[in-house]
C-alpha cells in the first residue's frame, strides 16, 4: 500500500512533524528503485525508502526510511543504525564525488495491540556513565503509534484512511464489524483502474494477514463493490482472493524452509536466502522444506537446493 507515491506522499503530508514538513518539497517524493539492503538485512526490513527533494537549498535530498512494526520492539534503534548504515555506503558508492551523504529520517510505524514503549533514542541501549556516552553515535527515530489514535483522528485521503483503519484493527477480535465502515469508506474512491487496483492490494493484505476467512473476505469484497457504476463482477472478485491465497502461500512456505535451515544449522548463508527467494514452484517448496529437516548439515541441504533449480 505504502509503495503507491500517492498514497506516501499524503501519509506524510499529515503525519511527518511540521518542522520537517516545512524543509522537505513532497511533490518529488519518490520510492527508490533500488535495495539498501543485503540478503540478511531484508528478512527483518521492509525495504520502504523514499526520497524527497529538500526546499531552498542547493541541489539534496533527504530520505524517509519507514519500518513497520506490529510488535514492541525495544532494539529498533540498532536496526535501524544497520539499515541507515548500508544506505549511506550503498549512496556513497554511487555517488563517490558528491561532498555530502543525504539526511536518513527513520520513521517506525507501529500498529500493535499495546502501546508502544521506550525511548525513541539510540543511546537508550546503552548504561553507560556521561563520560562515555559522548563515543556513542545517537540519533532518534519518528514514530507513529496507532493504537494512540482514535479512528476519527487518522487523517489523510480516502486510500490512506483506509490502509491506517485496516492496519489500525487488523488485531482487533471486531475486525469484521470494523470492515463494515471501511467497505463504505472506499465507495468515495473515485471509479477506475486505480480503484480496483487498491481494493486488490487491501484483499491480498487481509488474506496475508491470515485474521478472516475466505468467506469473511469475499463479504467485505462484495460490499465494497456493491452499487457502484464501475462494479467488480463476482469473479473478479474470486481471482482477487484466489490470488492473494497462492502469494500468501508461496510467502510462507519459503518462510518455513529459512526457519527451518535456522532452527537447524543457524545463521542463513546469503546464496542461500537468495535462492529461495527466487522460488515459486509449491512442489519445490514442499521438497525443500522436507530437505531442511532431513539433511544432516547444511552442505547437503544447499546441495538439494542446487538440484532443485535445475
Amino acid at each position: 500500500m505504502f509503495s503507491g507515491q500517492d498514497l506516501a506522499r499524503d501519509f506524510f503530508a499529515n503525519y511527518l512533524p511540521e518542522s520537517v514538513l516545512g524543509q522537505l518539497d513532497l511533490s518529488t517524493l519518490a520510492t527508490t528503485t533500488d535495495s539498501f539492503v543485503d540478503d540478511q538485512l531484508r528478512a527483518h526490513f521492509s525495504d520502504l525508502v523514499y526520497r524527497v527533494n529538500i526546499k531552498q537549498s542547493q541541489p539534496a535530498y533527504v530520505c524517509i526510511l519507514l519500518e513497520h512494526k506490529s510488535h514492541q520492539d525495544r532494539r529498533v534503534t540498532l536496526q535501524l543504525l544497520r539499515y541507515m548504515i548500508q544506505m549511506w555506503a550503498y549512496i556513497d558508492s554511487q555517488q563517490p564525488t558528491s561532498e555530502y551523504l543525504p539526511v536518513i529520517i527513520p520513521l517506525v510505524f507501529y500498529h500493535g495491540t499495546t502501546t508502544w514503549e521506550g525511548s525513541t533514542r539510540f543511546k537508550s541501549l546503552f548504561d553507560a556513565t556521561a563520560e562515555l556516552r559522548q563515543y556513542l553515535p545517537d540519533f532518534t527515530y519518528l514514530l507513529l503509534d496507532l493504537s494512540t489514535l482514535a479512528d476519527e483522528d487518522i487523517k489523510g485521503d480516502v486510500k490512506t484512511k483506509i490502509t491506517l483503519l485496516l492496519q489500525k484493527h487488523i488485531h482487533d477480535p471486531k475486525l469484521v464489524s470494523q470492515l463494515a465502515d471501511i467497505a463504505t469508506l472506499y465507495h468515495e474512491i473515485p471509479p477506475g483502474p486505480d480503484q480496483i487496483e487498491f481494493l486488490k492490494v487491501v484483499a491480498q493484505y487481509l488474506i496475508f494477514t491470515d485474521k478472516l476467512t475466505k468467506e469473511e473476505i469475499k463479504v467485505f469484497l462484495d460490499r465494497a463493490t456493491s452499487g457502484k457504476g464501475d462494479e467488480i463482477m463476482p469473479t473478479v472478485v474470486e481471482e482477487f482472493i484466489e490470488e492473494g491465497y497462492q502469494k500468501g502461500a508461496l510467502v510462507k512456505a519459503r518462510e518455513d524452509i529459512l526457519d527451518g535451515i535456522e532452527i537447524r544449522f543457524g545463521q542463513v548463508p546469503n546464496e542461500v536466502t537468495e535462492s529461495i527467494s527466487g522460488l515459486s514452484d509449491t512442489m519445490v517448496l514442499k521438497s525443500l522444506l522436507r530437505q531442511a529437516f532431513v539433511s544432516k548439515n547444511l552442505d547437503e541441504f544447499i546441495q538439494a537446493l542446487r538440484k532443485s533449480k535445475n
